[in-house]
């Protein structure tokens, strides 16, 4: 089975393995981990994840190999007890080829900076001038 998309998913970061939940999850959307801040797409999802999806409402999980999911006593979000596997396989061939340039901005540059946002000239003043004029430098 694939995942239904725009759905909402559950993955353990293959790193730190914090559970993340991203709404409106569909095949282009950065899954970065809320933690340690790493692509959670880039495992190799077939050999360290297992995926499931919630039958009543479509939430897909992609959980560690170690991470247990047992079809009728886990229990997802919704109520729901009825799982079907998702194909890890369909899975990481529709996520892998957009996450490679995820974070490249309109003009192809790859500098992002998730702390600053980008100057906008209706505030009175810059916010960026907050990060800029630190006394501590």
């Amino acid at each position: 089975m694939t995942a239904k998309t725009p759905s909402e998913l559950l993955i353990e970061c293959g790193g730190c393995g914090l559970e993340n939940v991203i709404r409106g999850f569909a095949p282009g959307t950065l899954a970065v981990c809320n933690q340690c801040r790493e692509n959670m797409l880039a495992y190799d999802l077939p050999q360290t994840h297992r995926g499931h999806t919630c039958d009543s409402c479509g939430r897909a999980y992609l959980l560690k190999m170690a991470t247990e999911l047992a079809v009728g006593e886990s229990e997802c979000e919704c109520g729901g007890r009825d799982f079907t596997e998702l194909d890890l396989q369909n899975f990481a061939a529709q996520t892998a080829e957009p996450q490679t340039s995820a974070t490249a901005t309109d003009d192809g540059a790859t500098d992002f900076d998730w702390c600053r946002p980008a100057s906008d000239g209706s505030l009175q003043g810059d916010f960026n001038e907050v990060f800029d004029d630190d006394p501590g430098r």
